[in-house]
């Protein structure tokens, strides 16, 4: 997980205004940190809150999908951010990572479809215990924004907590 994420997140230095050094910090969580945050998990329509990605950067605000009951390919959907001209989208698995995906939409099908999958198409299928994130990028490249770290299954299995930098779900 990390090599996907940070190449999402390396690849162009985020910069925000009035950062001419162009420098974030990583999140890093002590197994407490973590347990205080996510000490439970109700069932909603709403995306889960999971825990930041980088701070001091704006949050995109994520719509979409939920934390349980995602399907095998869900739809990943995000409110657009004011500048971004595009999106990173991250997936890692329990295994490492899943997929990755860049574009200019507000929402993707996991695969890369801009509509849900055709029966019988192959391609990626989400775990459970998966988690995403997705980085809003301005027409420089620079990162503007970034989602919190979420937690994603195909069916009814909540509760585990994504680590931004960890590789694996630690809940």
């Amino acid at each position: 997980m990390p090599a996907l994420l940070g190449t999402l997140l390396v690849a162009a230095p985020a910069c925000g205004p009035g950062d001419e050094a162009g420098e974030t910090d990583v999140v890093s969580s002590t197994a407490e940190e973590v347990g205080a945050a996510s000490s439970t998990v109700e069932e909603s329509d709403e995306a889960p809150s999971g825990l930041p990605l980088v701070e001091g950067l704006p949050v995109v605000d994520v719509l979409g999908p939920s934390e349980s009951g995602a399907g095998e390919v869900p739809l990943f959907r995000w409110e657009p951010v004011a500048g971004a001209s595009r999106y990173d989208v991250g997936v890692v698995g329990p295994d490492g990572p899943l997929w990755a995906w860049q574009g200019e939409a507000n929402e993707i099908y996991l695969g890369g479809l801009p509509v849900e999958r055709p029966p019988g198409l192959a391609g990626p299928v989400i775990a459970a215990g998966s988690c995403w994130s997705v980085v809003a990028r301005g027409a420089d490249g620079h990162v503007i924004a970034v989602s919190e770290f979420l937690p994603v299954s195909p069916a009814e299995s909540v509760g585990h907590t994504c680590i931004p930098g960890s590789g694996s779900d630690m809940g």
